[in-house]
Formats: C-alpha cells, sequence, structure tokens
C-alpha cells in the first residue's frame, strides 16, 4: 500500500518498541492478535465507508497497547484492518499479556498451512486448436456473449492463487495489478505452480478457455509452490484486494474474488470476519467448495461460511465430480446447506505457465467458472446486490440432485444465459453508463492514464453495442435517465451511441 496502514506498521513498531529488530528471536512465533468486533452504523455503506472504518477502528484499539508491552524482543507489526486485527512476533509471555487487554477478542499463532490442494488428473494439452472448452460451452457463456453481448467488460476480478503468468497471450491487456506476497516477492506477474494461471484462464482468458474474456484480472500471489501460505499473509492479502492502491477513497477493488482455495476444516472461522468485510464492502466471495468428496469430507472453510459462496464441481455429462466435497454443514449447532451452487471443474482445459493449455481437474477449476459468470451477471447490472446476484443465479441453476438446494450440487449446475436474462429483464441501460464512470475512475486509481484502456473502453464499446439494439422508445428514455444523472463521461458516452444509431441506420 501506498499510504495509511503501512506507515502505522513501522510506526508503531517504532513508537511502541524501542528495541525493535527485524531479526527472529529464540522464543518468538508469529501471532494474530484480533480485537473484539466493533458495527459500522451506516445503512448499506459504500466501499470507502468500510475501509475508513476497519482502519479508524484498528488505529482506536491498538492505542492501548504500550501500556503492556514496553518492548518485545522482535516487534514487526503487520496491521490487519480487514479482520479487526494484526500480526505480530512476540514471545509467550508478551502474548499472555496482550491476550488480558480487555478488548481483545482472540489470539493466535499465524501457521503455514497448505490452502490448495495437489493436482487431479493432471495433464499436459499438445497443439490444442483455439476452441471454446466445454466448460465454457457448458455455462452457456457464449451464447451471453452473441446474444446480449456481454462478455464481462468493465468488470474487475480478484484472484487469490498462486499468481498468474503475465506473458502468457491469453492475458494481454488483462492484468490491472499484481502483488507478490510470497517470500519471492516478485514485481512482474508471475506464477511458479501454475494452479493460478489455470484459475485465472477460466475466468477471463482469451481464446474460448475463459468465462467472462472481456472482465480484467486483479492477481494476488499468495501460495508458494506447495499451494501453502500463512494465516497473517494470506489475511494480508485478504486486506489488498479490499483496497489494492491503499487509498479508501478510490473504490478500486475488484467486484468479485475468486478463491480456489481453502481448509478442509469445516468450523474453522480463521477468516470470518475477512470475508464478512468484503461482503460488506460489495465483494462477492466465490469459493471452491473443496475436494474431500471422494473420502466423504464436509465442505471446507472459508467455503463453508454463510457469507461465502461455496462452489461444487460436475463433469461432461452433468453429474457430480468424485472429488467434490458435500455438506451440510453446520454453525452454531445450525445446520447450512452447502455447496451453494454448481460449475464444470472435470477435466477442464485452461493457460499454462510458459503458454500453451493444461487439463485439471478440481473445484479449483469449478470456482473460476462461477467467478466468470458472476463478471457476466455484474456487466448485465453493476447495480445488483450480492444477495440479489447470488438469489437469481440459484434460482435460474439447473437443478441436477434432489429437488431443491441439495448437499452435493447445492442449488445445481448454473446457467449465464438464463440468468443474464433474467437480470436484463429488470435493468436497464442506465446502470451501465455508471459503471463506465467508475471503471474510469478504477482504472486511473490502479495503472494511471494509459494510451490504451484496458478497462473502461471494452464496456463502452459494449455498451454502444447494446444502444443499437434498443428502439427508439427505449433510447429517449435511456438518453433521458443518463441526462438527469450522468456525468461528464456519460453524457460523452451517450453521444458516441446516438452517433452510432444514426450511421447503422443509414447503412442499412
Amino acid at each position: 500500500m501506498r499510504k495509511g496502514f503501512a506507515v502505522l506498521g513501522f510506526a508503531l513498531a517504532a513508537a511502541l518498541f524501542p528495541g525493535y529488530s527485524a531479526s527472529s528471536a529464540e522464543g518468538v512465533s508469529r501471532y494474530i492478535v484480533r480485537f473484539e468486533k466493533q458495527a459500522l452504523k451506516a445503512a448499506n455503506p459504500s466501499h470507502q465507508q468500510v475501509v475508513s472504518h476497519l482502519q479508524q477502528s484498528l488505529r482506536k484499539n491498538m492505542a492501548g497497547l504500550n501500556k503492556v508491552v514496553k518492548s518485545p524482543t522482535n516487534s514487526q507489526i503487520t496491521p490487519l484492518w480487514i479482520a479487526n486485527a494484526f500480526a505480530i512476533d512476540a514471545t509467550a509471555a508478551e502474548i499472555n499479556k496482550i491476550a488480558r487487554l480487555p478488548n481483545v477478542a482472540e489470539v493466535k499463532k499465524s501457521e503455514y498451512k497448505i490452502f490448495i490442494d495437489k493436482d487431479i488428473a493432471r495433464q499436459a494439452v499438445k497443439d490444442a486448436p483455439a476452441v471454446i472448452q466445454w466448460g465454457v460451452q457448458k455455462v452457456r457463456a457464449p451464447e451471453v456473449w452473441q446474444q446480449f453481448r456481454i462478455d464481462g467488460a468493465g468488470v474487475v476480478v480478484g484472484v487469490l492463487d498462486t499468481g498468474i503468468d503475465g506473458k502468457h497471450p491469453a492475458f494481454t491487456g488483462k492484468i490491472l495489478a499484481f502483488k507478490d506476497f510470497t517470500p519471492e516477492a516478485a514485481t512482474e506477474p508471475s506464477d511458479g505452480q501454475g494452479h493460478g494461471t489455470h484459475v485465472c484462464g477460466s475466468v477471463a482468458g482469451s481464446n474460448g478457455v475463459g468465462v467472462a474474456p472481456g472482465a480484467r484480472l486483479i492477481v494476488g500471489r499468495v501460495f508458494d509452490s506447495k499451494g501453502g501460505t500463512t494465516t497473517d499473509i494470506l489475511l494480508a492479502a485478504m486486506q489488498w484486494m479490499l483496497d489494492p492502491d491503499g487509498v479508501p477513497e478510490t473504490s478500486d477493488g475488484p467486484k468479485l474474488i475468486n478463491n480456489s482455495w481453502g481448509s478442509n476444516d469445516s468450523t474453522d472461522k480463521s477468516f470470518w470476519v475477512a470475508v464478512e468485510n468484503w461482503v460488506n464492502a460489495g465483494i462477492l466471495p466465490v469459493f471452491a467448495a473443496g475436494n474431500n468428496g471422494m473420502w466423504g469430507g464436509k465442505v471446507g472453510t472459508p467455503a463453508a461460511f454463510p457469507h461465502s459462496w461455496a462452489v461444487a464441481a460436475t463433469t461432461r455429462t452433468d453429474a457430480l465430480a468424485y472429488f467434490s466435497s458435500q455438506g451440510p454443514v453446520a454453525w452454531d449447532g445450525t445446520p447450512l446447506m452447502k455447496p451453494d451452487i454448481a460449475a464444470p471443474g472435470d477435466q477442464i482445459i485452461s493457460c499454462a505457465i510458459g503458454g500453451g493449455l493444461v487439463s485439471n481437474s478440481g473445484t479449483s477449476m469449478a470456482c473460476p467458472h462461477m467467478a466468470g459468470v458472476a463478471a457476466l451477471m455484474f456487466q448485465a447490472d453493476p447495480t445488483l446486490t450480492i444477495e440479489q446476484a447470488r438469489l437469481i443465479a440459484e434460482e435460474t441453476a439447473l437443478d441436477l440432485g434432489a429437488p431443491g438446494k441439495d448437499p452435493k450440487f447445492g442449488a445445481g449446475l448454473v446457467d449465464s444465459f438464463k440468468l443474464v436474462e433474467k437480470i436484463l429483464q429488470n435493468s436497464g441501460l442506465a446502470s451501465a453508463f455508471e459503471a463506465y464512470e467508475s471503471a474510469i475512475h478504477a482504472e486511473r486509481a490502479l495503472i494511471g492514464i494509459q494510451p490504451v484502456s484496458p478497462l473502461a473502453a471494452p464496456l463502452a464499446r459494449s455498451i454502444i453495442e447494446r444502444t443499437c439494439d434498443l428502439d427508439e422508445g427505449q433510447f429517449r428514455a435511456l438518453a433521458i435517465s443518463v441526462a438527469q444523472n450522468g456525468g461528464e463521461a456519460s453524457l460523452s458516452l451517450l453521444r458516441e451511441a446516438s452517433a452510432s444509431r444514426t450511421a447503422r441506420e443509414l447503412h442499412r
């Protein structure tokens, strides 16, 4: 981050702990200290209000630390306001003092864990033709591209994974931001394992591998080649996703985040608050349900959280993939049906590191199919709430298991055509003009002014094409709405749309 808490962490380390040293010491461990939750009073808070509230709450809570801890051996602090927490290197004696503070809710060691399963039936793909892959066809994305002129343009999708091969041709012009949280600390988009590159391809890759090829990506590299990381590093990456440029006033965060990772523990709440704050800020959390189905394991966390969207995996024949984890789960003794929805996840061909394609299987592969569909949804209507998006997708899904939501497929196989059709029946194009202005601001915050606009320009083309399909009455109503509510960029785009409609009429 460029300012704010990045500075606060080092300032607190120096001010609270004069004996600060970056070196490790005997008896020192990494801990996460979480404070009691402080509710945000604003109804329907904005992204800026959520981020500012979380940062202010953590500042207030951390103010009392110097009363109990004077000079720990190693005082490296990482503020984790996304979870109302911070990470610290401390001895057992020091952390016991912190734990006794009245506003501290929980103290846990930051542990290294494997969050990404080993590849299931991974196979190289040689000399594959540029065709639309079966999973993309199964969710009916090509029909949405063709009939509704919607391909995810203007929608930013976050991905937390092993990274992304930024040189792969399927991602040309599609990576808005990248940050490496692993010890390697690469400055350019990279992936030493391949899982993240495959996942990103299924979300937004070109040449038939991606469900939403018009979408753009923000990628956090957080897992090592084994698929593991520590709790505090993962929380830091989740926090970055909420505010990539470190300036709360800019709404540069993604609309949704693909999380093809998780713990096998269906009751672990380590990331509960972080996911909850994603939702509070209007970010849809899409999670892989897990690959424990073959052993009778339940849907893992964070997918099992009520506020996470858990995705099961299906095969070409619409059967449940043998590895896909099943529900239900329970929270505080109350049963909860999981997974929530299903998508293709068996023998999925997508991008490989170094170029080319590779086949892989897992709910990790189903998750980005659902994330891509969500990008199509949010282009169709950027004003959709998370609750509305989930409800429409589940209502229009193809029911494959027991009637209703079941513990294998959830609501069923996602159908992007039916859900986008339903969304467009209830919304107009006016919201797309608002999204265009937001895209311009997000683009400037993330990459500055560029000769070629990778986010706003594709959305503008899509909007113009869609306005050409309106009849004269519909276009007049749209023009009135944009004139009354739109900014300068929207009005300029409206003039371009009007000129395009006129040109089309002249050439008929």
